[in-house]
């Protein structure tokens, strides 16, 4: 399951419960038992605490002599099994990443290299209490750094620690599912967690030194260290992904919440360190560190800096927002979108979007549902035999689940998809032009267990055998190439991942179009313009010609019926008296235009009021109304009823559901060739819709309907008589309709044709009148529905 994040979290209290993953069912007798024990065993460390414990700033107890503590001196655990800590409030904005510094001296005696906590921070333990966690610690004279994300332990360790260093630093960190360590003047360790979760959910507090627990056992696995830490830490700082620098932790920064055992270090920490190669051993209050000469750096400036670190001579010249990447003999500037040049620079706009594999290009955009049909159109002008088009997946990993990848192998274009078990390969049998002289348009998709590649005039289709028939994809999409090519799956590619060179001018993914421009993608790398100029496929709309003036300028040549400076205007409403804010919608056969009025207004021009208590709908009409209620209620029992007349066969009465893409929740009521059809999906579209055909509803004839759906079973009364009962799943595999807390009544948004959202359940909008239309058990009927979002809406009461 994947994880969730937001205003809703896992909680570290006792008695909280975490809302990302199945619960542990307990039994009462055992949950009573359970939370006595727990209940019993903290009260103990509570008390054995108070007995025996050196409170945080004093020499003995609450009432000895107050220590200034500024470089934190521990002892590890007692003879009581009590732990010497500090903790700290909890770090915000940990999920997606992080970064330490700390520096510290261990105690010369074997105790202290064996099995001992330095930092901690986590969920209580198993079951209930979650296991996600950080910990770093020394075991067998080693640095140790683990941490969960909910789906298996990454574990990172260093070299054996150089014990003539009387102080030591350590850095680690973690973005997504990756974790790096670097101590003192060894390499960088890195390592990554197992499982698909990606974020890290712990709330509760930072503890440095050892635990505010009194059993170690309740801790989550992987966690558990036998001691604490026995030496000195300081200069301890952290960095989030919001922050962007290093600040001390707790609330203000530096001041501890409690602790434990804890002294001051009494050496001076510059007198245990040497700074090489020039360097200053500097102490400022808890803070120590070498201040590095040009052109080394390090804990001890024993490193030559990068021709990538700032603090070389001289710095990188890659401007703001550009990265730096080191080569053998200097380093290149990895540009942003919008920008080219060395250095990146000079701005520019993209309008025909260039690729190349050897500067690692790539374009990417947020991903959208494409799970039980995926198409895809592409035109492009390549330049090389190889590389990668447009690539999606489950995971952005070799690992990749499902995936979805269009690329050219040797000349030949080739999609490869997976739905879960197999690969499925389709390739076209011609090479395309890779001189980058012809313009090549693709369509390339899924629709159930098919896959097609139709490639200018020739198509290629296959159907699989998989016994998968859905995509599911999560990454973002990625256009022209892929960050970073490692993360492309194996069987996605026929030789290695390598980026697209040349030209794509236009990508669109089930209708929806990709802006292949620097403000249309989420990111993208050193992408530059196809010709250089300001003239590109999609500058002018609707089949306009561009036309060059100079290299910045240009001018659109519009065909009728289209004006405007890039010919998205309609010629016939460029002068239209519309008010209120209603569209203008021009009608070419008539040379004219007609006003579609919002909801609340009529006549010829939108000018007149309009109010009803039965609303009329006339086939481009919609009323869109949000149930402000939705947030409680009942999704397993839903239940709709109105009264409606018409005079046409088919036509949309009621679709709840956001409408966003085919494969969220919906329960739908409509007509069809005059029938009743009502038609649903709780999840995988497993079931098929349901037609009445012993009455025809027509004829301007008033007819009630009720829906309802409960869990699986749906029950249909037209007329206030039962027309159809059925089990849509026995199996009830899904059983909540997640409509999202919308209704679309009689229609969908004047831009969004009803065939194509409802995936060809209805052919049209409703012509007609509906009234009292009821939601689930409510009292009464919809009293709003003037005040939601419509169109197109007429009086119906007369």
């Amino acid at each position: 399951m994947a994880r969730r994040y937001g205003s809703i979290g896992p909680i570290l209290q006792q008695g909280r419960q975490r809302h990302d993953r199945p619960q542990a069912a307990l039994r009462p007798e055992k949950e009573a038992a359970a939370a006595t024990a727990d209940h019993n065993v903290f009260a103990a460390s509570r008390q054995r605490a108070s007995s025996y414990n050196y409170y945080y700033g004093y020499t003995f107890g609450n009432r000895g002599r107050a220590v200034n503590i500024t470089q934190p001196r521990f002892s590890g655990r007692d003879d009581h099994g009590l732990y010497s800590f500090v903790a700290y409030s909890a770090i915000p904005n940990m999920s997606t990443s992080y970064e330490f510094n700390l520096k510290f001296k261990i105690d010369k005696k074997p105790s202290a290299f064996k099995d001992n906590l330095m930092m901690f921070t986590g969920q209580r333990g198993e079951g209930l209490g979650g296991d996600d966690f950080l910990a770093l610690g020394v075991r067998r004279g080693r640095i140790i750094y683990k941490f969960n994300l909910g789906s298996g332990v990454a574990t990172i360790i260093s070299g054996p620690l150089n014990l003539s260093l009387g102080v030591h630093v350590v850095q680690f960190g973690r973005l997504h599912r990756n974790g790096w360590l670097k101590v003192d003047d060894q390499k960088n360790k890195t390592g990554t967690s197992r499982g698909p979760l990606v974020g890290l959910n712990v709330f509760g507090p930072l503890y440095v030194g050892g635990y505010g627990e009194y059993i170690p056992e309740l801790l989550p696995p992987g966690s558990r260290f036998s001691n604490g830490f026995q030496g000195c830490i300081f200069d301890l700082q952290v960095r989030s992904v919001t922050s962007g620098r290093f600040v001390k932790p707790g609330l203000p920064a530096g001041h501890p919440t409690e602790g434990r055992s804890v002294g001051q270090c009494e050496d001076a920490p510059c007198h245990l360190i040497r700074c090489h190669n020039g360097g200053t051993c500097v102490e400022k209050g808890s803070t120590v560190y070498c201040q590095c000469p040009f052109g080394w750096k390090g804990a001890l400036c024993t490193e030559t800096a990068s021709f990538c670190d700032t603090n070389h001579s001289p710095p990188p010249l890659c401007a703001l927002g550009a990265t730096c990447i080191e080569l053998p003999d200097g380093y290149t500037c990895l540009c942003p979108l919008g920008t080219t040049g060395k250095f990146c620079q000079q701005s520019f706009s993209i309008s025909d979007a260039l690729f190349n594999s050897s500067r690692a290009s790539w374009m990417k955009f947020s991903p959208f549902g494409a799970r039980h049909e995926t198409h895809l159109q592409m035109q492009f002008r390549p330049l090389a035999p190889d590389g990668i088009l447009f690539y999606m997946a489950q995971y952005l990993s070799a690992h990749s689940g499902d995936f979805f990848c269009l690329s050219l192998a040797r000349g030949h274009l080739q999609l490869r998809y997976n739905l879960g078990d197999t690969t499925v390969v389709l390739q076209s049998p011609k090479r395309v032009d890779i001189r980058g002289k012809v313009w090549h348009l693709v369509h390339a998709g899924i629709k159930g267990k098919e896959g097609y590649l139709l490639v200018d005039d020739t198509n290629v289709t296959r159907s699989s055998s998989t016994r998968m028939a859905a995509l599911d994809t999560t990454s973002e999409l990625y256009v022209g190439g892929v960050s970073p090519l490692s993360a492309v799956s194996p069987d996605a590619v026929e030789d290695e991942p390598t980026g697209f060179t040349g030209c794509i001018r236009e990508a669109i993914l089930n209708e929806q179009e990709l802006q292949l421009t620097e403000t249309g993608a989420v990111a993208g790398v050193n992408v530059g313009d196809c010709d250089g100029t300001a003239c590109g496929y999609t500058v002018c709309s609707n089949k306009g010609s561009c036309h060059l003036k100079g290299i910045r300028q240009f001018s659109c040549a519009c065909p009728k019926p289209w004006t405007g400076p890039t010919c998205a205007v309609p010629l016939y409403c460029a002068r239209n008296l519309c008010q209120n804010g209603a569209p203008c919608v021009q009608n070419i056969s008539t040379a004219s235009y007609t006003c579609t009025c919002p909801l609340g207004w009529q006549g010829k021009y939108c000018e007149k009021r309009a109010s009803f208590s039965i609303p009329k709908f006339i086939g481009q009409s919609y009323i869109k109304y949000t149930d402000p209620q939705y947030a409680t209620r009942n999704l397993k029992l839903t239940k709709i009823s109105l009264n409606f007349t018409t005079s046409e066969n088919d036509g949309l009465i009621v679709w709840m559901g956001t409408a966003e893409s085919a494969d969220q929740d919906y329960l739908a009521v409509g007509l069809h060739h005059g029938n009743l059809k009502v038609a649903t999906n709780l999840g995988e579209r497993i079931s098929v819709p349901l037609i009445h055909t012993n009455i025809t509803l027509c004829c301007n004839t008033w007819h009630s309907a009720t829906v309802i759906q409960d869990r699986t079973l749906i029950k249909v009364y037209m007329d206030e008589k039962v027309v159809l009962f059925e089990d849509v799943d026995p199996y009830e595999r899904y059983v909540a309709l997640n409509y999202g807390g919308v209704c679309y009544i009689g229609g969908f948004e004047l831009n969004r044709d009803v065939t194509r959202v409802t995936s060809g359940l209805f052919t049209q909008g409703f012509v007609g009148k509906i009234k009292d239309v009821v939601f689930f058990e409510d009292a009464t009927n919809i009293q709003d529905l003037q005040n939601s979002e419509g169109y197109n809406i007429y009086e119906g009461d007369s």
